[in-house]
């Protein structure tokens, strides 16, 4: 457990702080990939920018076991909050203020966020792009979407949508069996 703030700057997980997420999943999404229009949600959430209170206490990168790197993140560790309760005292209810002891960023990335090193899943090089690919097949499946909407599931256009889906995932399913794909976990580690 951090035993202290060890820098100067805030908290910054998703790039509130430094003007909005730019590289969503290390770069396979753009910045525009977080926005959540039309939610009515405050202007910072709706740009994806989660913003954290909490001062940074440690600076780290995500490095995975074939080398990969992101980029230096300013993140909060361990730190208490404040948790409010009821107690009934003599026939009054009284607040009770009580800290409590919460993960911080730091915790929460590399218990949830850090299952798989995004460039071991999504390899380019060997004459195909698979990030390419995989947002082709996002791009495809939502134009099916939308046919089956317009109730053109069973039509001519909507089986080549598929088809060209089953093909792609068929390279998927190669470069899973070559190990060209494969999950690498993702570690925080310190840097200065």
């Amino acid at each position: 457990m951090m035993a202290g703030t060890l820098l100067l700057e805030r908290c910054n997980p998703y790039g509130a702080e430094t003007g909005g997420p730019r590289r969503v999943m290390a770069g396979l999404y753009g910045p525009g990939s977080a926005v959540t229009p039309g939610m009515d949600l405050p202007a910072n959430v709706a740009q994806g920018e989660w913003r954290c209170p909490q001062q940074a206490q440690v600076r780290v990168r995500m490095t995975c076991l074939c080398g990969h790197t992101g980029r230096v993140m300013n993140l909060c560790s361990w730190h208490e909050e404040f948790s409010e309760r009821g107690e009934m005292v003599a026939g009054v209810i009284r607040k009770i203020r009580e800290p409590i002891l919460v993960r911080g960023h730091m915790e929460e990335i590399q218990r949830r966020q850090s299952s798989g090193c995004v460039r071991c899943m999504y390899p380019s090089g060997n004459g195909y792009d698979f990030a390419a690919a995989h947002k082709a097949i996002e791009a495809y499946q939502n134009q099916l979407g939308y046919l089956n909407e317009m109730s053109m599931w069973r039509s001519r256009q909507a089986a080549d949508l598929r088809q060209k889906i089953e093909d792609m995932v068929k390279s998927f399913d190669s470069g899973i069996a070559r190990g060209l794909i494969h999950r690498c976990p993702m570690r925080l580690i310190p840097v200065s």
